[in-house]
Order: C-alpha cells, then sequence, then structure tokens
C-alpha cells in the first residue's frame, strides 16, 4: 500500500492565503507517522486529504491499487446503537440490524426472523470474531449492550480502533487520540500501535506518546510542511542543529557584510584622495589610478550587493524565546498537610489513608487514571471539600490560586491585558510580559476574551493568579486542547514559577519537567509517591 501526496495545497472557500502548499511526502506499509504544528495550522485537514474527505486545491494524491482501506478515527459522541451492533455493523450491516432487532425484543415474531437472518449471513462466526477483538481491546461483555454514546471518551476511541481493525483497514488515521485519555490509556494505546500489522498516521500534541510511536514527524507550520525522521525528541535536536547552523551562517554572512562596507569605505577615501591628487595635477597618472579605484569600487559594491543577499537567506527565522519567570510568593514553611485522608465518590473509596505535605516552592504533580479522585485531592487540599476521614491543615496566611479543569469567565468584551491589571494592580509593560511569558503576546492581549479559544482563556486565567503572587498555584488539568508549542511555553513557564505549584496532568513529558514531587492514585483506593520519571531524568 502508498498514498503519495505531491505538492498539495489547500484552501477553504474564504481563504486568501492557502493554509498549507506545496506539501508532499509519502505513506507506505512501513509508516509510523506524527503529525504536528500549531493549531489551525491544517493538521486535521491534512488527515481528511488523505482519506478522501477533501480534495486538495492543488497538487495531486495518489492511490496505490487496489485502493487502501482508509479508518479515520477522530473524536466522535456516538450514538445510540448498541457497542456490539456498530461492531457487527462495520463487518455487515445487515448483521448489525439484525442484531439491534433481536436485542429490542427477544420474544417479538420480528425477532425471530432477524434471528434466522442473522444466522443465514454467518453471523455466529462473525459475532465471535467481534466478541475476541472487543475483549482484546479491553472493552468487557458487561459494556457490550451499552450505548455507544454512553462510553468514555477512551472507551470510544478503544472500540473505533477495534472496528477498523475488523473492517481489515489499511491504514489507520488518528486524529487526537490522546485527548481526555490519562497517562495509562496513552500508554496503552501506544502499546497497542507499536504492536499494530499495518501503517498509521497520528495527530497529537503529546510529545511522549509521540516518542513512543512515531518513527516518522511532518512539521506543519507557517503553511509549510518538513518531514523528520525519529520520534519527537529526534525531530527536536534535529530543528534545534538546524537553528545553530543557520545561526553560525547568518553571523558568517554578516561579517563578511561588514567587512566589505569597510573596505569600500577604505578604496572611496582612497579614490577621493587620488582625484584631488589628479585635480592639482596635469599629468594623467592620477586620473587613471583613480578610474581603477573607482572601478575596484564598483567590483565591491557587487560583491557586497551579492553578499547581502546571502545574508538574508541564511537569516534563520527563530520563534521569538522567553525567558521571564513567573513570580509566586518565596515564603517557606509547610503550606499545606494531609494526615491519613480517605475520600469516596458514589460508593467507591478513591483514596485511603492518603498522607503528604506540600511546602513553600515545592512542584507537586498529580497522576492518576480518569475518575480516580485527582480533582477531588485537589478540592480537599485547599478546602473546597471535606475528607469522609483523616485530617486536613492548610495555612490561612498563605495565598492559594486555584485554576479549575473548566473555567466560566464572563467576561467576553474585556481584553486580557485589562483583566490583568484590574486583578493585581501591575502596570501594563509588566501584564504584557507575563501574558507573553503565557503565550499570549502581540495583538492578542488587546482580543476581546471572547475571541480567544478555550485554552488561551485558561492561559489568561492562570496570569490574573500569577499576578497576586499566590503562595501555591493549583491547576486541575492544564494542557488540554493546547498545541504542542503552546504545552512546551507553559512548562518553561510553570517549571520557574517561585511559589508552591500543584498540578494535576495526563502529559508524561510536562510531569516529568515540571515536578518534583509527584502523588500517583491508582483508582482503587491505593497511592504512592513514588517518581514514575526517574529514570527518564539525567
Amino acid at each position: 500500500m502508498q498514498i503519495t501526496c505531491t505538492n498539495l495545497s489547500f484552501s477553504y472557500p474564504e481563504q486568501v492565503t492557502p493554509l498549507f502548499e506545496h506539501v508532499t511526502f509519502t505513506v507506505s506499509d512501513a509508516s509510523r507517522l506524527g503529525i504536528i504544528g500549531p493549531n489551525g495550522s491544517g493538521k486535521s485537514t491534512l488527515l481528511g486529504l488523505l482519506a478522501g474527505r477533501l480534495r486538495p486545491t492543488v497538487g495531486t494524491i495518489s492511490r496505490s491499487r487496489p485502493t487502501p482501506r482508509i479508518a479515520l478515527i477522530e473524536m466522535d459522541a456516538g450514538d445510540s446503537r448498541l457497542v456490539m451492533t456498530s461492531a457487527l455493523a462495520v463487518r455487515n450491516p445487515l448483521l448489525g440490524t439484525a442484531w439491534s432487532i433481536m436485542q429490542s425484543d427477544p420474544d417479538a415474531d420480528s425477532a425471530t426472523e432477524a434471528a434466522a437472518e442473522f444466522a443465514a449471513q454467518g453471523g455466529y462466526t462473525v459475532l465471535a470474531d467481534v466478541q475476541r477483538a472487543l475483549a482484546g481491546a479491553g472493552l468487557p461483555e458487561e459494556l457490550w449492550n451499552h450505548t455507544v454514546a454512553s462510553l468514555s471518551v477512551g472507551e470510544r476511541l478503544w472500540l473505533r480502533v477495534t472496528e477498523a481493525l475488523l473492517a481489515s483497514s489499511n491504514l489507520l488515521i488518528l486524529d487526537e487520540p490522546t485527548s481526555h485519555l490519562d497517562i495509562q490509556k496513552r500508554t496503552e494505546l501506544a502499546a497497542m500501535l507499536q504492536d499494530l500489522d499495518r501503517p498509521y498516521v497520528v495527530v497529537s500534541h503529546d510529545r511522549h506518546f509521540l516518542d513512543l510511536t512515531c518513527t516518522q514527524i511532518l512539521e506543519l507550520v507557517r503553511g509549510r510542511a518538513r518531514l523528520y525522521a525519529g520520534g519527537y525528541t529526534a525531530y527536536m535536536a534535529t530543528v534545534k542543529a538546524e537553528e545553530e547552523h543557520d545561526r553560525d551562517l547568518y553571523a558568517v554572512q554578516t561579517r563578511k557584510v561588514k567587512q566589505l562596507k569597510k573596505a569600500i569605505g577604505r578604496v572611496k577615501g582612497q579614490a577621493g584622495s587620488i582625484e584631488a591628487l589628479a585635480y592639482k595635477s596635469s599629468s594623467g597618472f592620477f586620473s587613471h589610478k583613480a578610474a581603477r579605484m573607482e572601478k575596484r569600487a564598483k567590483a565591491m559594491r557587487t560583491q557586497l550587493e551579492r553578499s547581502l543577499d546571502e545574508a538574508q537567506k541564511a537569516k534563520p527565522f527563530i520563534e521569538k524565546t522567553r525567558n521571564y519567570t513567573l513570580e509566586g510568593s518565596t515564603r517557606g514553611g509547610i503550606v499545606v498537610s494531609l494526615v491519613r485522608v480517605t475520600a469516596s465518590a458514589g460508593g467507591r473509596t478513591l483514596f485511603h489513608d492518603l498522607s503528604l505535605t506540600v511546602r513553600g516552592g515545592e512542584h507537586w504533580c498529580v497522576l492518576g487514571p480518569n475518575g480516580a479522585g485527582k480533582s477531588t485531592l485537589l478540592q480537599i487540599m485547599i478546602g473546597q471539600r471535606r475528607p469522609d476521614a483523616g485530617d486536613v491543615m492548610l495555612s490561612s496566611s498563605f495565598k492559594v490560586g486555584f485554576v479549575p479543569q473548566q473555567i466560566m469567565l464572563d467576561h467576553s468584551e474585556d481584553l486580557p491585558i485589562h483583566l490583568v491589571q484590574q486583578t493585581s494592580g501591575i502596570d501594563s509593560e509588566e501584564a504584557r510580559i507575563l501574558l507573553g511569558t503565557l503565550g499570549i503576546e502581540d495583538d492578542q492581549v488587546f482580543q476581546p476574551m471572547q475571541q480567544l479559544s478555550e485554552g488561551q482563556q485558561k492561559r489568561v486565567f492562570i496570569a490574573r493568579l500569577v499576578a497576586c503572587r499566590p503562595d501555591l498555584l493549583v491547576i486541575d488539568e492544564l494542557e488540554g486542547n493546547l498545541s504542542i508549542d503552546a504545552v512546551t511555553l507553559l512548562q518553561q513557564a510553570l517549571s520557574r514559577f517561585t511559589g508552591a505549584l500543584l498540578m494535576v496532568t495526563h502529559d508524561a513529558a510536562l510531569a516529568g519537567a515540571v515536578g518534583q514531587q509527584f502523588i500517583s492514585l491508582n483508582g482503587a483506593g491505593g497511592w504512592s509517591q513514588e517518581n514514575p520519571f526517574a529514570e527518564r531524568k539525567p
């Protein structure tokens, strides 16, 4: 199987400038391709082109014969069909319909007729295959008669992947499969892809996941695409090496230009002196020498123009770097302490006899599967919820800034810079620096909040809290809907936060870089303070 994309460009009808252009790459039987880029760079559009949902504005997409079967797996809300009905329909729509009738009213005449049709279509052999596939994907039997819409995001993703395999798809295309998955589920998905016997293309903002699953990275940025060998870490190493090379080359060309300008100045000065002598003397010697000097200067100017052109071409495009510190309180001492705390929800123990102490300046990451009680733990630690048992000691003199999973900002017309200033009283320059540190910069600081994305609004919310210099900054799932660049920027900023930090995250790379201490919940009442990333750190 092979899909070759040649010189692709794409523009939506309302666009003046193409979303991207001159994109060329190939997907083969060996492909393990990751696509990265800022939000809005065209990643999902490119997947739509690969899957045949969209047509390129310019360029060609050629597919080998027979035409490969492609499964585009996206986050969807599901529907009212049963899980088993949905999976059977992938193999044979008639089987799905018959099974649905059989389950709706087993004693009805229509169910008897459906059962006969199901058997005639070889349904029981297919049913056995589907049951094995669903169980192998971690979807237990008790879920098979649930509706697809009732599944969790992770369960629905596993169902769609299983359906793609049942359909014998030659190529899997996964659009943001790690969204809303916890670290454990992301690791399980990575292991499944590693064992897959067919190619795949994946868009993801999870750097660790890309390292685990990809042997190539296609970067979409500023309307252009470039292919790199290796996973995300190898891609970053190549980018940094190229930036250093470009800087060195630009420095060489810049020095050359300066030297030429000085040389031309000297020649012009010499030529002026000789012309003055020629004016005073009747001899043609000086006039002839002045002409030679002018000719030399002209040649040097030509060389200068060429060097200026080369310097301009060599000038690297390097994103702005920010090294500002997110300033929190530098107070020491115990901020919050939990002693043998237990919490339950829905008759299930989330964690039992949990003890920990957070001190000023410490950076803690809270990890665990979805539903393990991470948000509950944060709420208990900051006094928003009482535990079922145990003691919580939160210093009343310490200032806490809390960023919940979902923020409600009733400031649709307000500007980010004004909101930060109103909250803290800092001047406009300090507010701009703080917002820029969190990736809200240039014209964005003067855009109404309603025009910003959900991720950008959340970062404005963080800026308002940080501007007040909290002793403890508490963040519940920061990285949702953020591009790799945005997460990397936040990682750098949070690593430099001077106050205590308590953060829930499902991003292994973010947790490993920012976290100094960890509390991991296992979803069954247990917990651990071991560092799960100790082996990754140098």
